[in-house]
């Protein structure tokens, strides 16, 4: 091969990453292969239909949404977006599928196995609207309530016409890959595409109820690569995991590398196969889930990123009537409406943000949200009220409850309006709400490699957490002017409620109980006078 040739090989995704080439033996002999270059993984050599999965606009499209949404106005550096982490996906699980494979070959692994578990994770994300998580949780809830509209779903419907539009069905099949592995790829992105509740998987005994068609019940631990949805353990947290906290700036301590060294497919119960990890793994799987946690906490709820979404959303709603997407035939769609069709959804991206903001549109409505979004970039957030804390499992998160706790907390003060107030729900877990998910991972000794079992949590460490959900209710104020109004309003809600009191001025919880107060306020001042001292 010569220079020009292997110059037009090598795709770069950033500059920063040092690492060689990575090369899997014999991995794509004689295929034209791609390689790009990844800050996180390194150099990353991909299957010739991948790359021309990439090389589509839908696929392209993933170049306009953030990967963390309102993040960037809080983290300058989570400028990343959901392309890359695709594509880091794929990788991984690309090599989670390998190394299974050629520590059991038994386990018959084919190539066409591998290329479709790498393709879910490819297009896994093809779904997401702008400002990702935001459009898909607030506000297509808010515009269109009671609608069943969830990314996967979106992403499964993206990937049917990114293949049709783009005639890649001829190249699919040249690969060896039928319609019935397109449908194994759908279902490893969105569960079984024949069950109306795909998140009802699971008999009474925790065992996988086999409705998928794509693959059989032998071949079950292929469905766990890309979206466990057993225990949460999958190659997509390990991509976003180590990326974000790249980008972020934070530590990520996990070892994805390492992790998975040690799993192989071990039969549970007598019935299907999962995959397992070493027993001296236990405490790394607890170790992933508090990272996930960590991420949540400091940055994915992070209390201006959510004040942030509140305003982008509040401006999309109000524009929504007001932006339109041309769709299939040339019909048009607003931008609630633009998800149901695949040709207008293309075209939604994060960019609508300044859509809205350089329109000419002198609607009401549209001088409202442009003036919401002249607000984010001068820094004018709705202002932080407080934060609750709810008795657990008491909150649910959803739209219309969120609503009617506004309506609850304006009905204190008649100079407040509901409108005035927004709500928002922080639920923060290891994945499975209330679950521990590790509850549901299975282990293998060394001694004993095939023979799976569970692992208590108190056979890890006594001081793992006992509970594995904890919930927050944070309210802000639209208004300024209104903001003293709207803390008492919230203080008097929270009495109402009887759930623990946000921090008055002075730094005393009104809560506590008077003796407790002057306790408090005694060592206020006994701290003040040494440090006079």
């Amino acid at each position: 091969m010569d220079a020009a040739a292997e110059e037009d090989m090598f795709f770069t995704l950033s500059q920063e990453s040092a690492q060689s080439v990575r090369f899997e033996s014999n991995q794509y002999e004689e295929l034209d292969t791609k390689i790009f270059n990844d800050p996180i993984h390194g150099h990353i050599e991909l299957h010739p239909l991948l790359v021309k999965v990439i090389d589509t606009p839908q696929f392209q499209r993933l170049r306009n949404i953030k990967q963390l949404g309102a993040n960037y106005y809080v983290y300058p550096g989570a400028s990343h977006h959901r392309f890359e982490h695709c594509i880091g996906t794929c990788h991984l699980a690309g090599k989670l599928a390998r190394h299974l494979q050629t520590k059991q070959p038994y386990l018959q692994i084919s190539k066409e196995d591998i290329l479709c578990v790498k393709m879910a994770a490819l297009i896994h994300d093809l779904g997401h609207g702008p400002f990702s998580h935001m459009f898909d949780m607030d506000f297509l809830p808010r515009m269109r309530q009671g609608a069943d509209v969830m990314h996967e779903k979106t992403s499964c419907m993206m990937f049917d016409y990114l293949i049709d539009d783009n005639n890649l069905m001829k190249d699919f099949e040249e690969y060896n890959l039928s319609e019935t592995d397109i449908t194994f790829i759908k279902e490893m992105v969105f569960g079984p595409l024949n069950d109306d509740n795909n998140n009802v998987s699971m008999d009474n005994g925790g065992n996988l109820t086999w409705k998928y068609v794509g693959r059989p019940k032998e071949k079950s631990f292929l469905y766990e690569i890309v979206s466990n949805q057993r225990n949460k353990v999958d190659v997509d947290k390990w991509d976003y995991f180590a990326r974000d906290c790249h980008h972020l700036g934070i530590k990520n301590s996990f070892d994805h590398n390492r992790f998975i060294r040690f799993c192989r497919v071990l039969t549970v119960q007598g019935e299907n196969p999962q995959i397992c990890a070493r027993d001296k793994e236990c405490f790394n799987v607890y170790h992933m889930f508090h990272v996930r946690n960590t991420l949540h906490r400091v940055a994915y709820q992070h209390k201006c990123k959510t004040a942030i979404e509140a305003m982008i959303c509040d401006a999309m709603c109000l524009a929504d009537k007001h932006i339109f997407y041309t769709g299939e035939n040339g019909r048009k769609y607003t931008i609630s409406m633009a998800v149901d069709d695949p040709v207008s959804f293309t075209k939604l991206t994060d960019n609508v943000f300044y859509e809205i903001l350089n329109s000419t549109n002198n609607h009401e409505d549209m001088i409202k949200a442009k003036s919401i979004l002249d607000r984010i970039l001068k820094r004018q957030l709705y202002s932080f009220v407080g934060v609750a804390k709810p008795v657990r499992g008491d909150v649910k998160g959803k739209y219309a409850e969120c609503a009617t706790m506004q309506e609850n907390i304006a009905a204190f003060d008649n100079a407040i309006h509901k409108d005035d107030i927004v709500v928002k729900v922080k639920n923060f877990n290891y994945g499975m709400k209330r679950k521990n998910p590790c509850d549901e991972f299975r282990f293998y000794s060394k001694s004993n490699p095939n023979k799976p079992y569970r692992i208590r949590r108190e056979e890890v460490s006594e001081m793992l957490p006992n509970t594995f959900e904890d919930c927050e209710i944070l309210v802000y104020c639209k208004s300024p002017e209104k903001l003293e109004s709207a803390k008492d309003c919230f203080e008097k809600w929270c009495k109402a409620k009887n759930y623990r009191l946000p921090q008055t001025k002075n730094g005393v919880n009104d809560a506590l109980t008077p003796l407790k107060r002057e306790e408090t306020a005694v060592g206020h001042v006994a701290k003040r006078r040494k440090l006079e001292m």
